[in-house]
């Protein structure tokens, strides 16, 4: 029986680990890939209205989300994004390799017709109103109708009469009607046909009251509804923002990314496994299993894979291991006290559960405020994140801790605690207070060298920022910068890099035009030159802005009271501080090295607070532990329970961070361009982040427990909130 359970696990471990493999490649290449892993285009509209200054409203931008939406099919893009945000529609369409047409068709109206059956234009949707449909129902029947709208009634009248007199009595209504398009009665008025939309029968004159049956379904009657109006927009559409990235550059980008998953994923397995031995080896296999079933979730809702999305996953995958990290590190302790492997495992696992919950619930409320509040790559982020950890509680709690429960049931490794976990010691606690201070004065003079560069030269910020457009290039021959500067010098160059002799990036002070992307585009094609360029308004810069910082606000709110809630203000105050030094030290060394700050910065922020967060969560946890077990709360105790609590947490929290820290490093060693200034965002954060979690969250939460105990009445404010906590103890504990 004991055996038959070790043989179980085993048989779990090699199934996990066969499907992971198998199921790999094939989900990957069922992903939908955004603009910057596929290559594409990208435009942002504002909307307005038609009657001056008026602003659109809720139902203008929707006709004119669905008149765009209907234009999209006809361009036969497999995987269109289209979004709105607020007055503003984004238009995502990958793989799309021709830009100019894609312009034409998504900013120019349909051109609607009536037509006989011999395919004569009979006359234009100039006869129908604005809208020129709307959905209604047969008084008698009850059915769904569509109802038309006629501006020109002699038009439509002497029409439809001569209608009427024909031998088959039939009127067609086309969209974008082409010559060589023939009509079919088959065809004709079929769902996902978007050119012959409609085929209706006349048998007298009419120009009032005018109506299409059918035997519609509502659903059917509404398609009807929303192509017909689709030929005119009810409203003007001005292109403020666009993005071109050339197919070569995604998938440079997506095959970096690929391989650095690969790299990582070996890295995390031979860490683990060198660590925690047999446990560690279960880990990593459930850690395989917890990508690919994040990767299916995301293909079966639809989800479209970015950069920002990458990111999310390297925040999930360093949640994910570090909560098997959390749980094997307690089973050690508990090992070293003198239990036997049994009651360490159990008691290992109860203590860490309190950690687990506090930690992912803490990052999904600050994911589920960005998704909330967020916008475009901010929602993306948030989407991924919100995904990463659902699978995180089934694939590294449930799942791994059934498949240990079961290895420790069948009392095989009984007496070879090494080989189940590695080695394991009581752990020793040594004075990092010191190192506290050292810690506070650095980053307090990186931030200080970064206000001053700030305030001197200012934020070197990217065209998401600041408006304007930039241009990468990419050749397979050595590029001519004379050549491209020839080019582009008359667009205000404000900066050039030379990433390779193949590759060139500049940033130029004017917002191109539709014409003037053309003209730089095809100048460059003649030197044999690939282009990417975005081109961002003035509107979308304070947008971004403004949305990116009240989402991020907004977060830390809802994050400051949860911790309040389940710990103390004192614990709250800390984390919120130690999560804002090291957004404020990465902001700060990418003032002093000049390095851009682009959209994707943003992501690499979120990525930083979420970590850090999470890995200030667990160290609080472990704090708070040794607090409750205290008789007497004195400078002295409070002050071993930091340096018990840093000791404790130091290993644990390197560990985690080198786990994290190897998708970026390899991400970095391959050059991957796209998402370079991510990687280095995410690689001073989580640099910042490591320490910041021990060496000063902690450190303030000491120094604002021991103000509390000498003053009284600062302590009863806090007395409260230890009974609040009291009262959910069988949570805490």
């Amino acid at each position: 029986m004991k055996n038959k359970k070790f043989i179980t696990s085993i048989i779990i471990c090699a199934v996990l680990l066969i499907l992971s493999i198998i199921l790999a490649k094939p989900t990957i290449k069922k992903l939908n890939f955004g603009l910057d892993l596929k290559g594409g285009f990208e435009v942002l509209y504002l909307v307005e209205s038609l009657e001056g200054e008026k602003t659109p409203t809720n139902e203008e931008v929707s006709s004119t989300y669905k008149a765009i939406r209907n234009r999209i099919d006809t361009l036969g893009v497999s995987e269109p994004e289209i979004t709105i945000e607020g007055d503003k529609i984004r238009v995502k369409l990958p793989g799309v390799t021709d830009e100019a047409q894609a312009r034409e068709r998504l900013s120019t109206p349909a051109v609607l017709t009536f037509r006989n059956t011999s395919n004569e234009e009979l006359m234009t949707g100039a006869v129908l109103d604005t809208p020129g449909a709307k959905l209604d129902y047969d008084r008698n029947t009850n059915l769904p109708v569509v109802a038309l709208s006629i501006k020109d009634n002699d038009k439509f009248y002497n029409v439809t009469r001569r209608i009427s007199e024909s031998n088959d009595q039939l009127i067609t209504i086309w969209l974008d009607f082409e010559e060589g398009d023939t009509y079919s009665k088959e065809e004709c008025g079929k769902s996902g046909n978007k050119k012959c939309i409609s085929a209706a029968t006349v048998k007298e004159a009419f120009a009032n009251n005018v109506i299409i049956q059918g035997n519609f379904t509502e659903a059917e009657a509404k398609e009807l509804v929303d192509l017909i109006n689709s030929g005119s927009l009810p409203t003007k559409i001005s292109e403020i923002s666009t993005k071109t990235v050339d197919a070569s550059f995604g998938e440079e980008t997506l095959n970096n990314v690929v391989i650095a998953g690969i790299i990582t994923l070996l890295i995390i397995i031979l860490i683990m496994t060198f660590f925690y031995r047999i446990s560690g080896f279960i880990s990593s296999i459930c850690l395989l299993a917890y990508t690919v079933i994040v990767f299916i979730l995301f293909s079966l809702i639809d989800g479209v894979l970015t950069l920002t999305g990458i990111a999310a996953l390297i925040l999930g995958i360093g949640m994910a291991i570090d909560s098997s990290i959390i749980t094997l590190e307690k089973i050690k302790e508990e090992l070293a006290n003198g239990k036997k492997l049994t009651n360490a495992y159990k008691d290992g696992n109860k203590r860490s559960i309190v950690s687990l919950i506090d930690a992912n619930i803490t990052t999904f409320l600050a994911a589920l405020i960005l998704f909330i509040f967020g916008e475009s790559s901010v929602k993306g982020f948030a989407t991924m994140l919100i995904l990463t950890i659902i699978v995180t509680c089934i694939a590294m709690v449930l799942v791994n801790r059934f498949i240990m429960t079961k290895i420790i049931e069948s009392k095989v490794l009984d007496g070879k605690e090494k080989l189940f976990i590695g080695p394991y010691k009581k752990n020793k606690t040594k004075n990092y207070l010191k190192a506290s201070k050292v810690y506070m004065y650095t980053i307090s003079i990186i931030i200080l060298i970064g206000l001053i560069m700030t305030c001197i030269k200012g934020l070197n910020l990217g065209i998401d920022f600041k408006g304007g457009s930039s241009v990468s290039l990419i050749s397979e021959d050595k590029i001519d910068e004379n050549q491209v500067n020839d080019i582009l010098k008359k667009y205000e160059i404000v900066e050039q890099a030379k990433i390779s002799d193949t590759e060139n990036y500049y940033k130029l002070e004017k917002t191109l035009s539709e014409n003037e992307v053309k003209e730089v585009k095809n100048a460059l094609n003649e030197l044999n030159i690939k282009s990417d360029i975005s081109v961002i308004s003035n509107i979308v810069k304070k947008d971004l802005t403004k949305n990116a910082l009240i989402s991020l606000a907004i977060a830390s709110i809802v994050i400051l009271l949860y911790i309040k809630i389940r710990f103390t203000t004192n614990y709250a105050i800390g984390a919120i501080i130690s999560v804002l030094s090291d957004v404020l030290v990465t902001i700060s060394i990418f003032a002093i090295l000049r390095i851009e700050i682009n959209f994707i910065f943003i992501a690499g922020i979120l990525t930083i607070i979420g970590y850090s967060i999470n890995d200030t969560i667990v160290v609080f946890d472990i704090a708070r532990e040794k607090v409750n077990s205290l008789k007497n709360k004195t400078e002295e105790t409070l002050t071993n329970v930091v340096k018990e609590s840093i000791s404790f947490s130091m290993k644990r929290n390197i560990l985690t961070s080198i786990t994290t820290l190897t998708a970026i490093i390899t991400l970095l060693a391959l050059s991957t361009t796209g998402v370079k200034e991510f990687n280095i965002t995410v690689l001073i954060g989580l640099l910042a982040g490591t320490f910041s979690s021990l060496l000063l969250a902690l450190y303030i939460w000491l120094k604002l427990e021991i103000h509390s105990i000498k003053h009284p009445k600062q302590k009863k404010d806090d007395d409260d909130d230890e009974d609040y906590e009291k009262l959910i103890k069988g949570i805490n504990s």
